[in-house]
């Protein structure tokens, strides 16, 4: 099975980058987006107090960054390789001019968007749990 990832591997630079690596940090304009293909990335936000909280940790085959980029909002969270990892970046305008040349990237996308707003809601629901 072709994944997006796979689909744009023509447009990406891979890189190899060390445990503790900060790609991007919450509030930045993003760039482009990241294509993990080997090791695995910690999301972060800021919280009340201003220490960071994880959010989830990006592994083989998912993109980080996706919906800052779509959206052409600043990054909501910071990210920061947790192990040595094999990244692709692929920047903002080529990526986007890819997605616009194709419906099954513009399809991937929309998966991979709809699978975090599920996410959220899942979230949501444990603490909402937690507290009752």
């Amino acid at each position: 099975m072709t994944t997006i990832a796979d689909t744009l591997s023509e447009h990406q630079t891979l890189e190899r980058y060390g445990a503790g690596r900060i790609l991007f940090r919450e509030g930045d304009d993003p760039l482009g987006v990241y294509v993990v293909h080997n090791g695995q990335v910690d999301l972060l936000f800021s919280g009340k107090n201003g220490n960071a909280k994880a959010l989830r940790t990006a592994e083989d085959g998912q993109i980080i960054g996706l919906s800052c980029v779509v959206s052409h909002r600043r990054h909501d969270c910071s990210a920061t390789t947790k192990t040595t990892c094999e990244l692709g970046f692929i920047d903002r305008e080529t990526f986007l001019e890819q997605i616009d040349h194709s419906p099954a990237i513009w399809f991937s996308v929309l998966q991979m968007l709809s699978q975090d707003v599920n996410s959220c809601y899942d979230c949501m629901r444990s603490i909402t749990a937690a507290r009752a």
